[in-house]
């Protein structure tokens, strides 16, 4: 009687495998590309085609941004604001403080700093937490169609 109840048992989990193995993958669309928000690395000479970015504002596209002196993984999210604000997505953490900075504004180019400042007390204690604060900026002009270079710098306060 007790071989009946093993086979029984053995035979339950035959066909428990064979179902599961029997499965069959539901087909998936194709993964897009992450939006420009979400890039953490630029390609170099790679440019996506999108239009210029337009001064009555909107999000500035990924072609129009030099993001190569940012830290790896950094966030690239950029809007244009009415009357030449700029919008951007600034990296802080645990104790850590953003902030942004203009710097040369040409004729073909702007230059923004992105700046984290962290305490001067190595001894503070702080979280491990990363925040994206949105950090606006204003230019004497509207950004159009000129090329927005993004940089970064760490200071102590």
């Amino acid at each position: 009687m007790r071989w009946k109840e093993t086979m029984i048992g053995a035979a339950a989990v035959l066909v428990l495998a064979t179902a599961c193995g029997q499965q069959q993958a539901t087909p998936q669309a194709p993964a897009e590309s992450p939006p420009a928000s979400q890039e953490l690395t630029k390609v170099p000479g790679r440019k996506p085609a999108e239009p210029p970015a337009q001064d009555q504002g909107g999000s500035v596209p990924a072609a129009q941004i030099d993001s190569g002196a940012l830290p790896r993984g950094y966030p690239v999210e950029v809007s244009a604001g009415e009357g030449g604000t700029l919008t951007i997505t600034g990296q802080e953490g645990g104790c850590s403080q953003a902030s942004a900075e203009v710097g040369e504004q040409r004729g073909d180019r702007v230059t923004v700093t992105m700046v984290e400042t962290k305490p001067a007390d190595k001894n503070t204690m702080c979280t491990m937490d990363m925040r994206y604060p949105p950090i606006t900026v204003r230019l004497d002009e509207p950004l159009g169609d000129r090329l927005l270079v993004l940089k970064y710098t760490q200071r102590t306060e």
